[in-house]
């Protein structure tokens, strides 16, 4: 067992240290995040999981976002799940269940499915990975997309700074005209590549064009997907940090 351990600490190690902390590449990571999303905003979700046990009913939720705040969600549909609220700030991740009759938040864990999705708690809460990784630039590679053919892309090489880090790994693959985001893969801390985020669809909103739509496939579980497709997404630089805190989650 000790030996196991002594092994995962150095795999860990390993992940986090080669890559390094290009600030070029580290800059293009964070303008791919201000094509997904702003800075403030909120937008409607629609979430559909499809696949084997799975029910394919759509979770739609609400999210509003304040830059280096914090994120809050609210579901709005099914019936069974109306009302469920999560808070994400810097120091962890909260759900509140008014229907549960308790007056107090559960704490969750970042890295867990989201209602069952493909997509991680920290996936749908916190939109930046800037701040937990390392990045540097791999090889150039050409992909092919659903709707944009085959298009030239830089990647970036995303290696987690510490082991609270979502992922060990992600690439980035990222269109090299523009730097819009295409797909990204994720690595969990054993090395196997589990799951994969393309994003298409590309829309004007709030302000730009971005991605409408974000699709997860899970490489754990065969034929598992879901789906998250973006409704009415504005800016919102209006957004009080009051909004933000667990006192507010549970009135």
């Amino acid at each position: 067992m000790k030996r196991n351990c002594i092994f995962g600490a150095l795999f860990f190690l390993t992940a986090v240290w080669a890559v390094g902390a290009d600030p070029a590449a580290l800059a293009v990571l964070k303008r791919v995040e201000s094509i997904i999303y702003p800075d403030n905003f909120h937008v409607k979700n629609t979430l559909t999981t499809t696949g084997p046990g799975k029910s394919g009913v759509p979770l739609v939720f609400d999210v509003y976002h304040k830059k280096d705040t914090g994120s809050v969600m609210t579901i709005l549909s099914p019936a069974r799940s109306k009302g469920i609220r999560f808070l994400e700030r810097s120091n962890g991740l909260w759900m509140y269940n008014p229907k549960a009759g308790s007056g107090n938040a559960i704490r969750l864990s970042p890295r867990s499915s989201f209602q069952g999705s493909v997509f991680s708690n920290n996936d749908v809460s916190d939109p930046n990975y800037s701040k937990d990784y390392n990045v540097e630039f791999g090889s150039d590679e050409t992909i092919e997309t659903a709707d944009l053919g085959k298009v030239a892309c830089r990647v970036l090489e995303c290696a987690a700074k510490n082991e609270m880090s979502p992922y060990a790994r992600i690439r980035v693959w990222v269109r090299a005209s523009d730097d819009l985001p295409l797909r990204m893969d994720y690595y969990a801390r054993s090395g196997a590549l589990f799951k994969r985020m393309t994003l298409s669809d590309v829309k004007f909103m709030a302000g730009r064009r971005r991605p409408s739509k974000i699709t997860m496939v899970s490489l754990e579980e065969e034929g598992v997907v879901s789906t998250v497709a973006f409704e009415d997404m504005t800016v919102r630089n209006d957004l009080p940090d009051a909004m933000f805190t667990e006192a507010a989650l549970t009135r």
